[in-house]
C-alpha cells in the first residue's frame, strides 16, 4: 500500500505541470515544491526531535544571499548552491550551539529571536544584501555538463525549473526517510519522547540535536537557493518570523513525524489559500484562520495522522 501511495504521488508530481498549464498554476507548483523541501527539514527537528523551531526561514535567507550573491559575482549555479547549503549549516551550527543547551519553550523563544535578528541583519547590511530595496539581477539557474548547458529562464518557463525542483524533494524526502530508520533517528525519536531518559541510557542528547539541527538548516539553505534563483529577486521581507510560522504550520497540519505530513501540508495549505484569494483580504484571512482552527482540532496528529488513525479503526472493524 505504501509503495502504491508512493508511486501514485510521485506519478501525480511528474504529470502536475502537464495538467495545470497556466503560468500562475505552475508558478504555485514550484513554490509548493520548495515549501516541501523546507518543511521536511523542519520536521528534522519538530517530528524528530521535538525541538519547536520558529525561525527556520532564516536559514533559507542565508542560503538564498550566499547563493544570488555569489552567483551574481561569477560562480556557476552548482557552486552557489552547495555554497548556501554550507553557509546555512554553518549558521545552524553557530545558531545551535547555545540554543539547544535551552530545553521547551525556551528553545522555541531562542529561534524566534534569532529569526527577528536574522531579518535585521539582512535589512541593515545594505552594501551586501541591498537591505529593503532587495537583491535585483539574480542570475538564472544554468547548469554545464560535458559541452551540454542550459538556462532555466524560470520567469516565463517553468516546468524545466519546477522538475529540477523535485529532483531535490525527492532526495530530501530520501534522506528525511534515512534518517527516520537509522541509529541516529532513533535517537532523535527517543529526544522526542523523554530526553531525560535518553540521556540516562547513553544517547549524546546535544550532540544528536546539534546534528540534527545542522541538517535541516542545510536543506533550508538548499531550498533559500532554489528560490533565489528561481524568483531573481529576493529581500528579507521573504524571509521573515511569519514565513517561519507558516512553515510550522504546514508541518502540523500535514502531520509531523510522517513521512507524506510534509508534502500534505504545503500542497494543502497552498491550495486552500489560493483558492481564498477571490474573498476579500480580511475575509479571507478570517476563513483561512477559522478553517486552520478547525482542522488542527479535529485532527490533532495531522491529516496524515488521522487518515492512519482512520484506517486503523476500519481495519479493527474490519478483522472483528
Amino acid at each position: 500500500m505504501r509503495l502504491a501511495l508512493l508511486a501514485l504521488g510521485l506519478g501525480a508530481a511528474v504529470a502536475a505541470p502537464h495538467v495545470f498549464t497556466g503560468i500562475a498554476a505552475q508558478h504555485l507548483l514550484v513554490v509548493i515544491a520548495i515549501n516541501v523541501i523546507l518543511v521536511v527539514s523542519l520536521d528534522v527537528l519538530v517530528g524528530g526531535a521535538g525541538l519547536i523551531s520558529l525561525g527556520h526561514a532564516a536559514f533559507m535567507g542565508v542560503g538564498a544571499y550566499t547563493s544570488a550573491v555569489l552567483v551574481k559575482g561569477g560562480w556557476p549555479f552548482p557552486a552557489g548552491l552547495l555554497a548556501a547549503v554550507v553557509a546555512a549549516a554553518l549558521a545552524g551550527l553557530v545558531v545551535g550551539v547555545p540554543a539547544l543547551r535551552l530545553r521547551g519553550h525556551y528553545f522555541s523563544v531562542v529561534t524566534f529571536i534569532v529569526g527577528i535578528i536574522a531579518t535585521i541583519l539582512m535589512t541593515n547590511l545594505v552594501g551586501l544584501t541591498r537591505g529593503p530595496m532587495g537583491l535585483t539581477g539574480i542570475p538564472f539557474a544554468k547548469l554545464e555538463l560535458f559541452g551540454w548547458s542550459h538556462t532555466f529562464r524560470s520567469i516565463v518557463f517553468k516546468t524545466g525549473y519546477y522538475y529540477m525542483v523535485l529532483v531535490f524533494v525527492a532526495l530530501t524526502l530520501l534522506v528525511r526517510w534515512r534518517v527516520a530508520r537509522s541509529r541516529f533517528g532513533r535517537a532523535l525519536a527517543a529526544i522526542r519522547g523523554d530526553e531525560n531518559l535518553a540521556e540516562s541510557v547513553g544517547i549524546p542528547t546535544y550532540r544528536v540535536k546539534l546534528t540534527a539541527f545542522v541538517l535541516a538548516a542545510a536543506f533550508a539553505g538548499l531550498a533559500g537557493s532554489l528560490f533565489a534563483h528561481y524568483a531573481a529577486f529576493i529581500s528579507p521581507d521573504s524571509f521573515t518570523f511569519v514565513h517561519s510560522f507558516d512553515l510550522f504550520v504546514m508541518n502540523l497540519v500535514g502531520g509531523a513525524g510522517t513521512f507524506l505530513g510534509p508534502v500534505v501540508g504545503p500542497v494543502f495549505l497552498t491550495v486552500v489559500g489560493e483558492s481564498l484569494r477571490g474573498l476579500s483580504p480580511a475575509l479571507s484571512h478570517v476563513v483561512y484562520g477559522v478553517l486552520l482552527i478547525v482542522v488542527i482540532v479535529v485532527l490533532p496528529d495531522g491529516i496524515v495522522g488521522g487518515v492512519k488513525r482512520l484506517a486503523g479503526r476500519l481495519a479493527r472493524g474490519g478483522g472483528a
